[in-house]
C-alpha cells in the first residue's frame, strides 16, 4: 500500500486520498496484531499451513515468494513480494517492483524468486554467525516456496529456451544457488502462498486467512499507544 501511494505524493487526487484513508482505517482496526516466534515450531500457524499443503518441514528458516504479472499500467512491471520466516514468525519481507519487465507470469515469478534468494542469503550468513557455525562448513539448504511450477523449472535447470534467453544473467543467481544446494524451490498451492498478500489487493475472506498465518493477536496491555 505504501509503495502504491508513494507514487502519487506530488499531485494526489480524490481517489488517492480515499485510498490513504482506507489504509489508515486498516492500521487503526488492526493495531492489536503482532509477530510471534515459537520455541516449538510445530505450534506455529505457518507450520500447520505447510503441513496442510504437504510440506512437513523441520527447518526453522524458509521463505515464500510470489509475483503478480504486468499489473503496473505505467511501466508494465510486476509487483512481487517475499516473506522470510524464522521460528514461525516473519523476520524480513518486501513488496516491490523488480526492474525487468517480465514477458510472462513465470518470468515475473522467477525474477521475484531471485530477490527472495538474495535476501535469504544475507540472513543465512547472519544466522550462521549467531549460531557459531564454522565458516568452512556448509549451511543448511533454504526452502523457497513458489506457486509457479514453470518458475521452479526455470530455477532448477540451466537449459535456456527461446522464452528465457532474454532474462538478465543476474537473475540466474537462483540456478547457481540451487545447484550449490543453498536453496531448494518447492511448489505450494496459491491458497497457501502467503506472499500473495503483498502482490495485490486480496478479497476480504482470503486476506483474513492470510493474516491468521502471518500475525497473531496481542494482549491489550502489550500495545503501546503512539
Amino acid at each position: 500500500s505504501v509503495n502504491k501511494l508513494a507514487k502519487f505524493t506530488k499531485r494526489p487526487g480524490e481517489n488517492h486520498l480515499k485510498a490513504l484513508i482506507h489504509l489508515l482505517h486498516y492500521l487503526r482496526d488492526h493495531i492489536h496484531l503482532g509477530v510471534r516466534y515459537y520455541s516449538d515450531i510445530h505450534r506455529a500457524p505457518v507450520t500447520k499451513l505447510l503441513q496442510e499443503h504437504g510440506h512437513d518441514l523441520a527447518d526453522l528458516f524458509y521463505a515464500f515468494s510470489d509475483s503478480s504479472w504486468n499489473d503496473d499500467v505505467d511501466n508494465g512491471r510486476s509487483t512481487g513480494c517475499f516473506l522470510i520466516y524464522y521460528m514461525g514468525g516473519i523476520v524480513d519481507h518486501s513488496s516491490n517492483l523488480p526492474d525487468p519487465v517480465a514477458l510472462s507470469s513465470a518470468e515475473a515469478e522467477y525474477n521475484q524468486c531471485c530477490l527472495a534468494c538474495m535476501a535469504t542469503s544475507h540472513l543465512r550468513m547472519f544466522l550462521d554467525e549467531l549460531e557459531g557455525t564454522p565458516p568452512d562448513s556448509a549451511s543448511p539448504t533454504t526452502a523457497i516456496f513458489l506457486d509457479s511450477s514453470s518458475a521452479i523449472a526455470m530455477g532448477n535447470s540451466f537449459r535456456d529456451t527461446k522464452h528465457t534467453r532474454h532474462i538478465l544473467r543476474r537473475y540466474h543467481f537462483v540456478r547457481v544457488g540451487v545447484e550449490a544446494n543453498r536453496y531448494k524451490l518447492l511448489w505450494i498451492a496459491t491458497l497457501g502462498q502467503l506472499a500473495d498478500i503483498g502482490t495485490k489487493q486480496l478479497p476480504g475472506p482470503l486476506m483474513e486467512t492470510m493474516t491468521v498465518h502471518t500475525l497473531v493477536h496481542t494482549q491489550d496491555s502489550l500495545v503501546q499507544e503512539g
